[in-house]
């Protein structure tokens, strides 16, 4: 049994907590032979997606204090480079982080030669091109705060101030990089805007700043179209963006109505894998590109996610190979 990581280069991953490691990890432990491989090395021969890749093996970890896992070093030991046809595969799982550019989009197009029938692709790469992460709740105004999505300086500020207080993020951001809080009465507003949007240059998302996030932020899991579970984050000390788990969250009423209304969208794009954040009532994103955290709750809460999470994908794909 073949399995493939499209993943951020190997040697940059933080295997103490990245999810992608967790899920080789599962990968390994069921027999399966992990192949990794990069977006810029996938390519299309004849109509069948090939990537250059190597096969991996993992040496053993260990939860850790906190939400981290003990890794030895080095934590893994890898092939030389070879071409391999990702039909062969029984899944794909796509893990490489945003911003979704040329080099992502192709990559996804490329997947899409794929026969989900035949190999599972976490998740599906036409998803991810329709799904952004922060556009997607858009389709949902009466579940998320006051947001716009623009370019324009004028209609933040006046945002801004109708608000008294905003945040503003990239469209294509990720893990709260470039996240900025605005307040009316900062001096440094008018230069605030211009380098959130590049002088005007790039839209950017702006929503009412929630001072229910003192009280932390949830991530909650979504396993085809399912909550499986949620972590509480909360701001570290000095700054207003979200830090990591430190404990599970309860799934609330509310908590259900968002992932209800948003199930049958996941579902029609083959969105597997989801990770929604939430703040108080409202819903803020959509993870789908390279939802994270699996690996640090499973650290911190004894949680078995990365590998339940296999076990469910796997499930159809390896009885029709089988058959």
């Amino acid at each position: 049994m073949n399995i493939a990581f499209v993943v951020d280069p190997l040697e940059s991953l933080d295997a103490s907590i990245d999810t992608s490691v967790g899920l080789m990890h599962a990968a390994q432990e069921r027999g399966a032979d992990v192949w990794v491989t990069e977006a810029g090395q996938l390519e299309a021969v004849n109509g069948r997606a090939r990537a250059t890749a190597r096969r991996v093996r993992l040496a053993p970890s260990r939860p850790s204090e906190g939400h981290r896992w003990t890794v030895p070093d080095p934590w893994f030991t890898a092939t030389v480079p070879q071409q391999v046809w990702l039909d062969d595969m029984v899944a794909v799982f796509v893990r490489t982080e945003p911003p979704v550019d040329d080099v992502y989009t192709t990559a996804m197009l490329i997947l899409d030669l794929l026969d989900p029938s035949r190999t599972a692709i976490v998740n599906d790469p036409t998803g991810i091109r329709v799904c952004s992460e922060h556009l997607l709740p858009l389709r949902f105004p009466d579940l998320i705060p006051p947001t716009i999505v623009t370019a324009d300086a004028r209609t933040i500020r006046s945002f801004v101030a109708e608000h008294d207080g905003a945040v503003v993020k990239p469209v294509d951001g990720f893990s709260g990089r470039g996240v900025l809080r605005l307040d009316r009465h900062d001096p440094n507003l008018t230069s605030l805007i211009e380098i959130a949007t590049g002088n005007g240059d790039h839209a950017v998302v702006v929503q009412r700043y929630l001072r229910e996030v003192d009280a932390g932020n949830k991530r909650i899991f979504m396993f085809g179209g399912e909550p499986v579970g949620a972590l509480h984050r909360f701001p570290v000390a000095g700054d207003f963006r979200i830090g990591n788990p430190t404990a599970e969250a309860p799934i609330t009423k509310r908590d259900r109505e968002i992932c209800q209304r948003l199930a049958p969208t996941l579902r029609r794009y083959g969105i597997h894998l989801a990770g929604l954040d939430v703040i108080g009532p409202y819903l803020i994103e959509v993870n789908v590109t390279s939802v994270g955290a699996l690996r640090k709750a499973d650290a911190l809460l004894g949680w078995t996610l990365c590998a339940d999470l296999l076990d469910d994908v796997l499930a159809p794909h390896t009885h029709r190979r089988t058959a």
